[in-house]
């Protein structure tokens, strides 16, 4: 990466193609976590437990994983624009149609279609933001595409909650589902801003057929460093996952305190977590080394989350703490997008994002279930010490991972 002595302002094309792609992001993360603020409600409609609720959280999760490097190969050889539109209706229109079921039975499938349909995501956004947007400013990009992430999480309760308390249940399914197929047709619309302009990224067709041959991207998922990097993602959604989904209930079993001290505190972690990633995007456009970046941050944040199971605090401290720990987690995001990116050939970028992003699925799919078992036979403190060994690791492949990329990239 070139240093990047002044760091230019984003131009009007590449305001517009992030303005739509943070909005289709927002939506993706909205609705990955649009039932769970639900599930009692949904629950009591379709007559089932909130075991079976989670089944269908779990349905998603899946769908998603095993469709993301198969919508990586897609996106390559047809182009990303087109494929997201249509990603964004399908994946909106199977969440309107929660709504209307009566029958347990009849959500699952639809919460498969609308995990298939989330797969688009990750390998089209990235691939068109890298199109996109010139070297020097793409480490705001990436940030920018963070924050929309975490900013639909947020929104996703709030939204289902509110709209079910002034209406019911089915009309906030309805609501949201349909302001995706919506934003579908402005994506639609707007193809021409979606993509690739920069010339010196676009392939050469003749030589190099458009996202290369199946058998010679096969060949790159199965190089050392991307089987690195696919393990780190696993290993990074790991810590993360552990400290977004269990702080509310590890935290009060450890030091006693409110469950509504530790939901404070997560929230403020999360919203945190999105300061982080603007910081975190604009020091990687300003720094010829964005690794240092990842390594201060995840050593500090493995501290951090250490030391929740380890450290009586004051409620004040720990919110401080949560939230400190929030922006350090939001400024490794850009640092480990511009990674993948680096190794990427050209036209390869959206199967290497879905592969990639696979790991991500994986790990969050398998995290509730360990520790959901050492919140249920184990020491609750083991869910902080996890994650911060997690972090560790997650750092061991980044740095592993950028050394296989060099010799990848020579």
């Amino acid at each position: 990466m070139k240093q990047a002595e002044v760091s230019p302002p984003l131009t009007l094309r590449e305001t517009q193609a992030i303005g739509l792609i943070t909005a289709a992001h927002f939506l993706s993360h909205f609705y990955q976590f649009v039932l769970p603020p639900v599930f009692g409600l949904l629950a009591i409609k379709l007559n089932v437990g909130f075991t079976e609720m989670g089944l269908a959280v779990t349905v998603f999760s899946i769908a998603t994983g095993i469709s993301q490097t198969p919508a990586g190969f897609i996106v390559d050889r047809l182009g990303a624009a087109k494929l997201l539109a249509l990603g964004v209706a399908v994946l909106g229109g199977s969440v309107a149609c929660y709504g209307l079921v009566t029958n347990y039975w009849a959500l699952l499938p639809l919460a498969a279609i609308a995990g298939c349909a989330n797969s688009i995501f990750h390998p089209a956004d990235f691939a068109i933001l890298s199109g996109r947007v010139a070297e020097q400013r793409i480490g705001r990009a990436f940030s920018f595409h963070a924050v929309s992430g975490n900013l639909g999480w947020a929104a996703a309760p709030i939204v289902m909650l509110g709209i079910s308390a002034a209406f019911n249940v089915e009309t906030a399914f309805l609501t949201v589902g349909l302001a995706g197929v919506a934003l579908s047709g402005i994506l639609a619309l707007n193809i021409h801003r979606l993509e690739d302009t920069i010339p010196e990224r676009v392939v050469n067709t003749e030589t190099n057929p458009k996202g290369g041959t199946t058998r010679e991207g096969l060949t790159l998922l199965l190089t050392r460093a991307v089987l690195m990097l696919f393990v780190f993602q696993l290993v990074y959604a790991m810590a993360f996952a552990g400290v977004r989904n269990f702080s509310v209930a590890a935290l009060p079993a450890i030091w006693g305190i409110g469950a509504e001290v530790a939901a404070g505190a997560l929230t403020g972690y999360l919203l945190a977590a999105s300061f982080g990633n603007v910081i975190g995007g604009w020091l990687a456009d300003r720094t010829t080394n964005p690794a240092r970046i990842f390594t201060f941050s995840i050593l500090s944040l493995s501290a951090l989350v250490a030391s929740f199971a380890s450290l009586p605090m004051s409620v004040a401290m720990l919110s401080t703490a949560f939230i400190a720990a929030g922006a350090l987690q939001g400024s490794l995001l850009p640092a480990r997008d511009m990674l993948v990116r680096q190794i990427a050939p050209p036209g390869q970028m959206g199967k290497l994002f879905g592969f990639t992003s696979s790991g991500l699925a994986l790990g969050n799919a398998i995290t509730p279930a360990i520790f959901g078992w050492v919140m249920d036979n184990a020491d609750p403190r083991w869910i902080f010490w996890g994650s911060a060994a997690c972090m560790l690791v997650a750092l061991l492949t980044y740095v592993e991972t950028r050394r296989q990329a060099g010799g990848l990239n020579d």
